[in-house]
């Protein structure tokens, strides 16, 4: 039998909220040093809500790590916490695909990179992700891939769920941030682009033969897809 909650955490981002339950979970979330200097950086610039919370950051190092990741995929980098989290479970000598379109946010970023030693594992494309993403297709990289994080323009999110099927191995694993939308994909009435982008995401990440998953009411809502053999 459960016990009774005595604290209730909300949805949202760690950093936003203030209760007693979300400190906690903040507490038994431990970061790499360099990282948490990133990610507090990053917090406070004007854009500051574009970062990934820790809770996130560690769970993808710790998918990463767990799946024995060597080729990874990072759609949306901002400053680079995800991308400098999933580096942290990848060896020496493997990559992160880093895709983003703003140099003047990663380069805010790449010194914190550089300080942790992750900059050499972080392979930065400035481009559309779906032109890298493609590109990798065209260079004969599909089914290669050990995981795919996905954190960018929403209205895209249903064509990186389909290049992610394309360029992951079996068994390789998509994990989409925002997947809830502050609570918006459960409401009707909302239609704007991008959380009816958002829905269908979710809903091909159930539907989708090639892919079993979790959606989970973690931070902003995370999904997580297994590319099916």
């Amino acid at each position: 039998m459960a016990a009774e909650s005595s604290s209730s955490m909300k949805l949202g981002k760690s950093y936003k909220l203030s209760d007693p339950l979300t400190a906690y979970v903040q507490k038994h979330n431990p970061e790499n040093p360099f990282l948490a200097r990133l990610r507090d950086f990053s917090i406070h610039h004007r854009y500051g809500i574009m970062t990934s919370p820790v809770e996130v950051g560690n769970l993808l190092t710790l998918l990463t790590k767990t799946v024995g990741a060597r080729k990874v995929i990072d759609v949306g980098v901002y400053m680079g916490c995800s991308a400098f989290a999933m580096a942290l479970g990848i060896p020496d000598d493997c990559k992160v695909i880093a895709c983003d379109v703003n140099a003047e946010f990663t380069s805010l970023g790449q010194p914190y990179w550089e300080e942790g030693g992750v900059s050499h594992k972080i392979d930065l494309r400035l481009q559309p992700a779906v032109t890298t993403l493609q590109e990798l297709l065209d260079a004969g990289e599909g089914g290669t891939y050990d995981l795919m994080f996905v954190d960018a323009d929403k209205d895209n999110y249903p064509n990186y769920f389909d290049f992610a099927m394309r360029l992951l191995r079996p068994g390789g694993l998509i994990v989409v941030d925002n997947a809830l939308w502050s609570g918006r994909v459960a409401d009707p009435s909302v239609q704007d682009p991008d959380t009816v982008a958002i829905r269908k995401l979710n809903d091909l990440m159930l539907t989708d033969p090639r892919a079993e998953s979790v959606l989970l009411n973690i931070a902003d809502g995370i999904a997580i897809g297994r590319r099916r053999p």
